[in-house]
């Protein structure tokens, strides 16, 4: 089973020369992420801006390969490039978030603003906004979301390392937002721990797994 992100990648990785596709085989790997929602001065969410801090191992394998690339672009610009590509496969992927609010699918618009850089940890960084189709108005009902890849190689877990995985940009003040951790039942845990490397996950297993953002803004 190959992973999503590898995925995204892997073509142009292979383009560029880095890494034949037989080496993109990959132990399951995490990304630590945090959410800010973007509201309008309406008072209507408007985007999902998404911070995807990749596992350390993930990240030192893939720097390497940029460092090595012939060629005379800058790290940063290899970066760019990486950046643009892993955006355009997202979009084919509904770019892994899933968004309702009252009971219902919320429409997306198209991914912008996005940006891949490695910090003073050296981990690789993927940030990017997703806006919503339309301004939202959310009239006491939560908004909630789930961000995963349908085959459980990559966890997606709130970052645990600082104090808000969920901040609120401009939003009214009596808005709150809480993480509702995942509680898939034995059987899928079962399921998942007994899938090889190699093996092909079901469609949509990563969906048990996932935490759950939410936001709540009273009715005005």
């Amino acid at each position: 089973m190959l992973s999503r992100l590898f995925r995204y990648i892997a073509p142009w990785l292979t383009l560029i020369g880095f890494v034949p596709m037989t080496a993109l085989a990959h132990p399951h790997g995490w990304v630590d992420y945090r959410v800010i929602l973007h509201f309008d001065d309406q008072a209507h969410v408007i985007a999902l801006e998404q911070v995807w801090k990749m596992d350390p191992f993930y990240s030192l394998t893939l720097t390497e390969e940029l460092a090595q690339a012939e060629g005379d672009e800058s790290m940063e610009e290899r970066l760019d490039m990486l950046g643009e590509e892993i955006a355009n496969n997202l979009r084919g992927e509904h770019y892994l978030t899933h968004v309702t609010h009252a009971g219902d699918n919320v429409a997306l618009g198209n991914l912008r603003d996005y940006t891949i850089r490695q910090g003073e940890d050296h981990r690789l960084t993927f940030r990017f906004v997703v806006p919503l189709a339309e301004p939202l108005a959310l009239e006491g009902s939560p908004l909630t979301w789930q961000i995963y890849d349908d085959t459980y190689y990559i966890e997606f877990l709130y970052d645990q390392d600082i104090g808000t995985p969920i901040d609120l940009y401009n939003a009214p003040t009596d808005c709150t937002s809480r993480v509702i951790a995942a509680a898939p039942d034995p059987q899928r845990v079962a399921d998942a721990a007994a899938l090889d490397r190699d093996a092909t996950a079901p469609s949509g297993l990563g969906h048990f797994f996932a935490e759950t953002g939410e936001v709540t803004c009273p009715a005005r």
